[in-house]
């Protein structure tokens, strides 16, 4: 009995049909058993064989999330590819997982865009939660504060980086413009000159190289990798991946061309900026020993520096974007921030101690940062131990999205928050009120954003120039700018569009 039954396999195995249709029988139970919800697991939808709820993120993503949570509840799973993951749509998840629990919750998913981004988790956005990454952080933060802060940012904005913005508006002469390759101007040179002590005009080949170089970067994310949820695809040179790859690279040369360029300078003895400052760390770092180099190589040298630059750039501008946007359709609030920067600052340059004495100007970009959240499910969190949110256990190694989109637009906390309405930021005296604990535009815990006090100083700087200098309005006979959010993948952009700068004399305000 046992010789003809192990002949009758050999012989079903002989035949190439047979095993190909064992083959799909077991690639149909696999995908089966990956619709399967874990026992204790959040609720939430089945999703597809293979590619789970993929086909439900393809438009509109975040609009897409915020609906599941209205069918689920506040905690619900989805399968993303053979992903399983857990979505956090109210504050109070959001703090039970990221700060009460910000260990556990400190993880990275192992994301192949971002590990191809950050050369293999080698950066401060991406790497994991361990003593390397600690050591990172601070480097960044610790240069960041050193170049970043105090009168050396005020000189940055209103010196050196404004001027440039202003000359290129003035130079339009009253004609209509897209405003964000200005401001891409203005941010990019900040932060040029404080990583890399270079400044740019408008029509410098390399800044254009820069602009296309982000912009690229930002498109491949934005369209999407299927590699990202369904890991055989990697393997498979689609034009998709090709791109990604081709513009990684592209991005990361330019930042180590900077490097190399500054390893001269740092010979020197002389250090003048972020760069230099970090070369110098590495170089301490090798002095103390093999242990200490392993923690700033050559590629988080790169990485870091690439964290701090590009992560400056696109949330500031798409920030300021939003709010020319937002002021143009809205005169009565650019006329009410004018008259406080009149009365605060008058003709001086601003600085940051005037921060405290804007409070409408503030509340003003918090209310832009709620309402059109740039990151609105920020960076994706994965934990590094069994664990619970919500009342559910959640099992390591599993992958958290934050919908802070919907947790700025909760009825709970926010008095009808479709509506646009700084004042929901001040008290009845028009002070600012209280940092609000549902409002995270910089996420929260081990993982909020390194830059966040340097994007904050930086902004308010920005937004004062602006509106100091400027009245910006609608081009004659032409609609006002979108306030629909433009989702490019899991980032919140303006549509293009375009407005008329008028100069401002002192005291000027409104059309």
């Amino acid at each position: 009995m046992v010789s003809l039954t192990v002949g009758a396999i050999q012989s079903f195995l002989s035949s190439p049909t047979y095993v190909l249709l064992v083959i799909v029988l077991m690639l149909v139970i696999a995908a089966l058993w990956g619709m399967h919800v874990p026992a204790g697991f959040p609720p939430g939808p089945r999703g597809l064989p293979l590619i789970g709820s993929m086909g439900d993120l393809a438009t509109d993503p975040v609009f897409a999330l915020t609906d599941l949570a209205k069918k689920y509840g506040d905690i619900y799973s989805l399968k993303v590819g053979r992903e399983r993951v857990i979505v956090l749509n109210n504050i109070e998840l959001v703090r039970e997982a990221l700060v009460k629990k910000q260990n556990a919750f400190a993880g990275r998913p192992v994301v192949h865009s971002l590990e191809l981004f950050s050369e293999g988790g080698e950066s401060i956005v991406c790497g994991n939660f361990d003593q390397k990454w600690k050591a990172l952080r601070k480097i960044a933060h610790q240069a960041i504060r050193n170049y970043g802060s105090g009168n050396k940012l005020e000189n940055l904005v209103t010196k050196e980086a404004f001027p440039r913005l202003k000359k290129a508006i003035t130079d339009k002469n009253g004609e209509p413009f897209d405003p964000h390759p200005l401001l891409m101007l203005l941010v990019c040179n900040v932060m040029s000159i404080m990583c890399f002590g270079q400044n740019y005009e408008l029509d410098d080949p390399e800044f254009k190289h820069i602009l296309k170089s982000l912009e690229d970067v930002i498109d491949s994310f934005g369209s999407g990798l299927l590699a990202d949820f369904v890991p055989i695809f990697k393997y498979i040179p689609t034009n998709g991946l090709r791109l990604l790859k081709t513009h990684i690279n592209i991005w990361l040369s330019f930042i180590q061309s900077k490097i190399d360029d500054h390893k001269i300078k740092t010979q020197e003895g002389r250090v003048s900026d972020l760069v230099d400052d970090i070369l110098q760390i590495q170089a301490e770092a090798k002095a103390a020993g093999e242990d200490q180099a392993d923690l700033l190589t050559d590629v988080n040298v790169r990485q870091t520096v690439a964290d701090v630059f590009g992560g400056g750039i696109d949330t500031t501008i798409n920030t300021m974007n939003w709010c020319i946007a937002y002021l143009v359709n809205y005169p009565d609030v650019q006329t009410k921030v004018q008259e406080e920067i009149d009365d605060v600052i008058g003709q001086r340059l601003p600085m940051i101690s005037d921060k405290g004495k804007l409070p409408y100007c503030e509340a003003v970009i918090h209310e832009i940062m709620r309402i059109r959240t740039v990151a609105p499910v920020g960076v994706p969190h994965k934990t590094i131990e069994d664990t619970s949110v919500g009342g559910y256990n959640i099992p390591k190694g599993t992958q958290i999205w934050t919908n802070l989109w919907k947790v700025h637009m909760d009825e709970n906390y926010w008095k009808e928050p479709l509506k646009f309405r700084p004042e929901r930021f001040l008290d009845e005296d028009g002070q600012a009120l209280p940092k609000q604990d549902s409002f995270l535009p910089f996420s929260a815990g081990r993982r909020v954003c390194v830059g966040e006090v340097l994007a904050k100083n930086e902004m308010i700087l920005i937004f004062a120039c602006l509106f100091q200098q400027f009245t910006f309005l609608p081009p004659p006979g032409k609609e006002k700018p979108s306030l629909k959010p433009n989702f490019e993948g899991l980032v919140s952009r303006c549509f293009p569009y375009e407005v008329v700068a008028r100069e401002r004399l002192s005291g000027e305000s409104g059309a």
